[in-house]
């Protein structure tokens, strides 16, 4: 069976238990420390698998002189458009149906949650940059430290792609060493992606129970209606659209986006990117058909920057949320303005695993100065949904721009077991 069959099945398993069990404390507590076991397990295997695959498909790139710096070159230029465009389109779409955000939470664990979410990025971004910084402490400590954001590891992997080059017969084997571990670790993932399914059924059913217990979702119809028909918009218009530009008119991006679907439903349910990450590789490698060198390169520059859907759904919100403490639509210039402030916050919320369109929200609203006292934490009570479909568009377009990057390296492969993920 197809993964993202799997996974649909999982998440329906997952709602069909809350709602059976919905009043029993012994369900959430399970559930509950389920989920959160499930998740760090589907993350562990992350930080070794970008470490190994980077490292040997940076020693492969750099072989051929310019492949490298066009990988980093495209990988910028994708998340700067997709980014940049998705934010506009919302802003647009956003004066075309105003509704307002609702300002308010029902549940005491939200509450609960947004002091301990505000006192987490109460640190300066600055002061985050600096935690995730390879150099600050000894390198190797990164593998360990780091449990939210890539950005250690995908340095450290860079600096050993280039030490292992095979330019010589004495480098050769430790080339080939690593070349063997790098497939090994994408096997690992493979498996892992197949499994993936029993984790979604535990955070499925921690993911209704959250939206259900709080009640956000269903006190604000309106909104919740102009996000869903906003990201139907972008599934099924505005991101082909974009990648068929930008490839050409080449390949079919209706195909491209299916493949990547088992990926992007775990990045929606769980709420992490990091989570999706063994779904992506596999997405990416068998079922879009990329060599190995560039999926190792490229999907982790991506994982980080491309964060199109954070921007698109933070831009909603945040327009949002001032039309409904103001009392009145923002002016053109300044929906324009919030569109280019959460653009420009939506490169860094990889730093915020999980809480990307709180970060990029409040992130814009303190860089125009705009006080909101704390609104824009109402956000907590609709993250599940909201962040998920964020999460949903940047890991779709994360594989996009992979898929971008292949085509123009002409990095194409033929995978006897195509389309089986």
């Amino acid at each position: 069976m197809k993964t993202w069959l799997t996974y649909l099945a999982a998440a329906a398993m997952g709602l069909a238990f809350e709602f059976t069990f919905k009043d029993s404390a012994f369900f959430v507590t399970c559930f509950n420390f389920s989920a959160s076991l499930v998740l760090k397990m589907g993350i562990f295997i992350v930080f070794p698998l970008v470490l190994a695959t980077m490292a040997s498909g940076t020693a492969s790139l750099s072989r051929k002189r310019g492949d490298t710096s066009f990988v980093w070159l495209s990988g910028i230029f994708w998340a700067l458009m997709t980014s940049a465009l998705l934010a506009t389109v919302a802003a647009f779409v956003f004066r075309l149906f105003p509704a307002a955000f609702p300002a308010t939470s029902t549940s005491p664990e939200i509450a609960e949650q947004a002091d301990t979410v505000y006192q987490a990025m109460a640190s300066s971004t600055s002061a985050r940059l600096a935690a995730a910084d390879p150099f600050s402490i000894n390198a190797f400590l990164n593998l360990f430290k780091s449990s939210d954001c890539l950005l250690p590891v995908v340095l450290l992997a860079l600096v050993l792609g280039y030490a292992l080059r095979p330019t010589s017969e004495i480098i050769r084997p430790a080339y080939i060493t690593l070349n063997s571990f790098s497939e090994a670790m994408f096997r690992l993932a493979k498996k892992v992606a197949q499994l993936t399914w029993i984790g979604i059924f535990f955070i499925s059913g921690m993911w209704f129970h959250t939206i259900r217990q709080d009640g956000t979702v269903f006190s604000s119809w309106k909104f919740m209606m102009l996000c869903l028909i906003t990201a139907l918009g972008m599934l099924l218009v505005v991101i082909p659209l974009i990648y068929a530009v930008f490839t050409g008119f080449r390949r079919n991006p209706y195909r491209q986006i299916k493949r990547l679907f088992s990926a992007s439903t775990a990045a929606f349910i769980s709420n992490n990117y990091l989570f999706s990450q063994s779904a992506l590789y596999t997405d990416c490698r068998i079922n879009l058909g990329i060599q190995k060198r560039v999926v190792a390169t490229s999907l982790p520059i991506h994982s980080l920057v491309t964060k199109g859907g954070s921007a698109l759904v933070s831009t909603m919100c945040t327009c949002s949320l001032i039309y409904a403490i103001n009392g009145t639509m923002p002016t053109a210039l300044q929906t324009v303005t919030l569109a280019l402030a959460c653009t420009l916050a939506s490169f860094i919320c990889c730093l915020h695993a999980g809480y990307e369109v709180v970060f990029v929200t409040s992130f814009a609203l303190r860089l125009l100065n705009i006080r909101l006292s704390g609104a824009e934490f109402a956000i907590l009570g609709m993250l599940p949904l909201i962040n998920g479909i964020a999460l949903l568009f940047d890991v779709l377009l994360a594989g996009l721009g992979t898929s971008f990057t292949a085509f123009h390296l002409k990095a194409d492969c033929h995978v006897r077991s195509r389309d089986n993920i």
